[in-house]
């Protein structure tokens, strides 16, 4: 059976829901397997951990995914396309079908909308219908993004052809955001008497909403005292106020299109190398042709007809029921979710919770061992992935474990008889915090991306806190079945990357790796903890003095020193030179005090036990996992706390 993946950066914006229902209309029945991922951008930390979605680019490029849709002008807003290009040369030749940007790359198909007649039609509307000459722009020049050049170019080139004259005192830069939009305009317009355009054309609706605020606020009047013109109809252009008169790229149509020439590709069909998607002008109110007093959703075409919006009452009723359900469904998937704190319980919720979510299967894949994943590291798919459970309410089939394994780069799902069933999937990193644990696929029966979106979210921080707790109740427990073999194993194959060779303890990617998974596990229980910051004090006069072979024993003795101080089961880590990490699992704030003073009384034991020509002594600081979930936080926040330590202990010091 055809594969074709398609990814996008998120599932939560209007243009990628759009996008992605006209690609689920025209795969739904057809003998193809889609399977669809959210990315958002490489490297990207805008949420804590949205870098990790990336990996599934990797994961869509396996052998058997035979096309690849991408909507590079949504990418391209906030990634160069250079690098875009680049992580796409790892499909190889395989027909890549890109939206709105054509891409520099010998496999690529693409669909363009020809928005040059389109900003033609608006500028000889403006200046036939309303009488505009100065017509300012609201560009997105600074993403660099072909479809912002291409709009702003067109803009210029209409402005030229209907013998208007363009001043670049009126360009400005909103970076396709309404809060950009808002300042770029704010450090020009200081009042209405600095108004010196009748008319603003927008390269995205969000940057026009930018606008209305600005005017607004100046108690300039739209569309009396300027005419205003976005660029997507978004769902929001047709019930603001004024109703926003825009262009309407029939994102839904381009979706459509791409799945449909994906299709044609994979099933033999010659194909053109470019297709043209049409757009459709809508002039509402902020332009003057329907009357702000005008309650009825109608507005203007170029044809000059008048047409009413597809939305009406009964959309919105509908709409609303719809909300009203996915919010009980999340609150029972909550409840559901409660009594899986172990792998086989959520084995055992599994089929209620893909019927819940609207699910036909689900299947759940775990790396061999977890991957501990920066946001500036790139992610390396595995060679070889476990299938750990499934459930297929179709075939009416499900497993727990059942010792199935497969290489992910020659096919992304884990058997011949779960890979041989048509339908659009959804493929979904699970992780928590920066480890990676696997994927999951699972297969949709609606196209409403965005509830996935969330339901997915709250599934796989479920399945991570399930591993998580499932290999804490192995460790304490020492169980000998197969799974406290594969833990042992685990931790074998593991231990030399994550120890530090001078001192024994946890090397600094070791720390943060198995700190946070310690964190995560006590705050999901609502258990207390803190983390310490210690360094040790006056080793760089303890090398000049006595040589670095007697730093390096310094270094070992602290590190034995919180051995002794601290509980076997804490985490205790090398960040490198002369600084450790604690991550102190159920201690209370006010256990602090005893604590410091228990390692100046060891620091005090070793310098005699070991006839020290020098005093050990720390620095101490800390922070208590009320504050934050992220180990890194925490850890700036007591090193912070550290630092003033340190200084007080320097001015001690000198007054000496």
């Amino acid at each position: 059976m055809k594969k074709i993946g398609v990814i996008v950066t998120t599932f939560n914006i209007e243009y990628n829901t759009e996008f992605l229902n006209g690609i689920f209309d025209f795969f739904n029945g057809k003998d193809i397997c889609a399977v669809i991922s959210q990315t958002k951008l490489p490297h990207s930390t805008i949420g804590a951990y949205d870098y990790q979605y990336w990996s599934c680019t990797d994961l869509l490029s396996s052998d058997d995914i035979d096309a690849l849709i991408v909507p590079s002008g949504v990418y391209c807003a906030g990634m160069d396309q250079n690098l875009l290009e680049n992580e796409l040369k790892k499909f190889g030749n395989r027909p890549i079908i890109s939206n709105a940007i054509p891409l520099n790359l010998p496999n690529c198909y693409t669909i363009l909308s020809n928005c040059q007649k389109s900003y033609y039609d608006i500028i000889k509307h403006l200046k036939q219908e309303h009488g505009c000459r100065k017509i300012a722009f609201m560009s997105a020049n600074r993403t660099k993004s072909k479809e912002a050049v291409e709009r702003y170019e067109s803009f210029i080139q209409a402005m030229v052809a209907n013998k208007l004259k363009f001043d670049s005192k009126n360009l400005f830069d909103g970076n396709f955001t309404d809060f950009q939009a808002e300042k770029a305009l704010h450090e020009v317009l200081k009042s209405k008497k600095d108004l010196n355009f009748d008319a603003i054309v927008c390269a995205n609706d969000m940057m026009a909403v930018g606008c209305y605020r600005v005017f607004n606020e100046l108690g300039i009047s739209v569309p009396d005292d300027v005419k205003v013109i976005g660029y997507d109809d978004a769902h929001f252009a047709s019930y603001s106020r004024p109703r926003l008169s825009t262009i309407n790229q029939n994102i839904y149509t381009q979706g459509y299109n791409c799945a449909k020439i994906a299709y044609d590709l994979v099933k033999g069909k010659e194909i053109s190398r470019t297709t043209y998607s049409d757009l459709h002008i809508k002039f509402r109110q902020s332009c003057g042709c329907i009357p702000v007093s005008n309650l009825e959703n109608i507005y203007k075409t170029t044809e000059n007809t008048i047409e009413s919006e597809t939305s009406d009452k009964l959309s919105r009723l509908n709409q609303y029921m719809n909300d009203l359900e996915e919010k009980n469904n999340i609150i029972t998937l909550l409840d559901i979710l409660k009594t899986s704190n172990t792998l086989r319980q959520f084995y055992y919720n599994l089929k209620y919770i893909v019927r819940l979510c609207s699910m036909a299967n689900m299947q759940i894949n775990l790396c061999p061992n977890p991957v501990y994943l920066d946001s500036e590291e790139n992610f390396v798919m595995p060679k070889t992935m476990q299938l750990y459970m499934y459930t297929d309410r179709e075939l009416n089939i499900e497993d727990f474990n059942p010792s199935v394994q497969f290489d992910p780069h020659e096919n992304i799902f884990s058997s011949r008889e779960l890979m041989e069933n048509a339908g659009i999937y959804i493929a979904q990193p699970i992780f928590s915090g920066e480890t990676k644990y696997g994927y999951l696929l699972c297969k949709v029966t609606q196209s409403k991306f965005s509830d996935y979106s969330v339901y997915l979210k709250i599934i796989i921080n479920s399945i991570a806190a399930a591993i998580e707790y499932t290999t804490k109740l192995l460790e304490a427990e020492k169980l000998s079945d197969k799974y406290t073999e594969l833990q042992k194993n685990n931790t074998l194959l593991s231990q030399q990357s994550k120890t530090d060779d001078l001192t024994g303890v946890y090397n600094r990617r070791g720390f943060f790796e198995m700190g946070q998974r310690s964190l995560d596990i006590v705050q999901e229980m609502e258990h207390a903890g803190i983390i310490f910051y210690i360094d040790m004090d006056n080793l760089k006069i303890i090398n000049d003095t006595y040589g670095h072979e007697t730093g390096d024993k310094a270094i070992k003795l602290t590190a034995k020193i919180l051995k002794n101080v601290f509980p076997s089961n804490d985490v205790i880590g090398r960040l490198g030179g002369d600084e450790f990490g604690v991550v102190a699992a159920g201690m209370i704030i006010e256990e602090t005090p005893e604590i410091r003073k228990k390692l100046d009384e060891e620091c005090i034991n070793q310098t005699k036990l070991n006839s020290l020509p020098y005093n050990l002594s720390v620095s101490v600081g800390y922070a208590d996992l009320a504050t934050s979930s992220s180990l890194k936080q925490l850890m700036s926040l007591a090193d912070s706390m550290l630092y003033e330590e340190k200084r007080r202990k320097h001015k001690k010091r000198h007054r000496k």
